[in-house]
């Protein structure tokens, strides 16, 4: 008989993991839901693939907001930084007929002078003066 006891070297064991379409379609009891939500808590699993609704409500964004993320990846910086919005304008229709006018009339002026005016008046009297063009 052996007169000392090694025991085994320690492995690492996997994390099981629960995808998010399991989550969100499987008919268990609310008591067993609640476990699987302990389980993701205290690391005992892991949530796999999220679904677009649970990565939202995690990331507390709106599942619209999600799906248009997921669309844009490649202009990402630019969006993040604020350049470029993450939901473009939809165009304007008018009357029910069906035609796409833009969202801002192209009168003839290009952008670096639109923004050279700003720069010489402020934003507070541009603005000012597209409300008192409005009425």
């Amino acid at each position: 008989m052996a007169s000392s006891y090694h025991l085994p070297e320690p492995t690492a064991t996997p994390v099981s993991s629960l995808t998010g379409r399991f989550l969100a379609h499987n008919q268990e009891s609310r008591v067993v839901r609640a476990f699987f939500a302990a389980d993701l808590h205290l690391g005992i699993k892991r949530l796999n693939m999220p679904t677009r609704l649970q990565a939202a409500f995690l990331a507390r964004v709106s599942p619209a907001y999600a799906w248009w993320a997921e669309r844009r990846l490649e202009e990402r910086k630019p969006i993040e930084a604020g350049f470029i919005p993450l939901v473009p304008a939809a165009p304007a229709r008018t009357n029910g007929n069906g035609a796409v006018q833009p969202v801002v009339p192209d009168v003839g002026i290009d952008d670096a002078q639109l923004r050279h005016i700003a720069t010489l008046v402020g934003v507070d009297r541009m603005l000012a003066a597209a409300i008192a063009v409005g009425h």
